[in-house]
């Protein structure tokens, strides 16, 4: 028998290649547009500059490209989460509305982190939304840098030493 709600079913982080480009558009776009409203404000020209390169060719690209790693969070058969390590960089770490405070940022981020200490990366990098913020300093995260600001965007060099 199905659980009664999504939430419910075991939560799967799996490694993912190109052919998962289009279900991580999907999980993209959405955490974008419905999560990140503190850093867009519902301005259309915010979110569609940034949503402008979120297409499945480029995702399978950037997952194909030399020395990226990417994982799929799975609720059954529909991918929640993504999450893509361009070394030694986070690129990407996005999960759908349904699916927040679930556990599934922090697992996808749980992987990456395991991946990048087994292929010798002394830190891992990224930078961070105003929203997802407080969970990557949560995690061990810290500001390394200046706010950088892009087509109406602030984001936040962080660091954490692994």
């Amino acid at each position: 028998m199905r659980p009664a709600n999504a939430a419910s079913e075991a939560l799967r982080i799996v490694p993912v290649g190109p052919d998962a480009a289009e279900a991580a558009c999907a999980v993209i776009r959405q955490s974008i547009t419905h999560c990140c409203a503190l850093d867009h404000g519902h301005d259309p020209t915010i979110l569609m500059a940034w949503l402008a390169n979120k297409t499945p060719e480029n995702l399978a690209a950037w997952i194909s490209a030399p020395g990226a790693a990417a994982w799929g969070a799975y609720r059954g058969d529909t991918m929640v989460g993504f999450a893509l390590l361009a070394r030694p960089t986070l690129a990407l770490c996005y999960v759908v509305p349904e699916a927040l405070h679930q556990g599934v940022g922090r697992g996808l981020l749980q992987h990456v982190e395991a991946h990048a200490r087994e292929v010798g990366l002394a830190a891992l990098g990224l930078e961070s939304t105003r929203t997802a913020e407080a969970f990557y300093r949560r995690h061990g995260y810290a500001p390394h840098g200046a706010v950088q600001i892009w087509a109406g965007l602030q984001a936040q060099p962080m660091r954490k030493v692994l």
